[in-house]
């Protein structure tokens, strides 16, 4: 069970790296900035590196826990895909220190925390493929490497969470929908796509 000290902990550094860089984080400033002593850092965590790939750890794996929750089952691929376009950012918009840490510092951690952290990254990566695959085996969906393109999905779609305000022109429904929009067309046949009406 997690306590209150290692609960402050945890979200001093969420803030200070999705704020300044994980690189830029000391111990001595998230410890000011969780209101405990910096030796009390070291009775939950040996170091930055630790603490890193727990927090990306516990990111990936309550983002695919959420989906799995709430996943359709029974759905045509088009619509399952929508629903996961939905869940996705709509998330990231509202936890969007976090979307940040997860998928901006993976490149500062090293070794078999690196290698926990890809185990987690890879399965979720593969209920995009899944969603894909349906798609393709409706006739829906036309996609040479279901892989690359689940990264690449996966990336534009996080991507909201870094430049997207609140209050702004666009309202986070608008956003989805945008990106379902545009997601959409990247996964459609291309005889959909030749069919859909030029801009301009």
């Amino acid at each position: 069970m997690t306590t209150n000290a290692e609960q402050a902990i945890r979200q001093a550094a969420i803030e200070l790296i999705a704020r300044q860089g994980y690189d830029a984080m000391t111990l001595r400033g998230l410890a000011a900035h969780a209101g405990v002593n910096t030796s009390t850092l070291y009775l939950y965590y040996k170091g930055k590196q630790e603490l890193l790939a727990s927090l990306v750890l516990d990111y990936y794996d309550n983002l695919r826990g959420a989906w799995l929750e709430m996943r359709p089952t029974g759905t045509p691929a088009e619509s399952a895909w929508a629903a996961f376009v939905d869940f996705h950012v709509t998330r990231h918009l509202g936890d969007r220190q976090l979307g940040l840490l997860g998928n901006l510092e993976l490149r500062c951690l090293a070794g078999a925390e690196l290698e926990a952290v890809k185990r987690a990254r890879r399965r979720y990566l593969e209920e995009i493929q899944a969603l894909i695959g349906q798609g393709i085996a409706e006739g829906v969906f036309a996609c040479p490497e279901p892989k690359l393109y689940a990264n690449i999905l996966f990336n534009l779609l996080t991507h909201a969470c870094s430049w997207y305000q609140d209050g702004g022109r666009l309202s986070r429904e608008d956003v989805t929908g945008h990106y379902r929009e545009l997601t959409a067309r990247m996964l459609a046949p291309a005889s959909i796509k030749s069919a859909a009406p030029r801009a301009g």
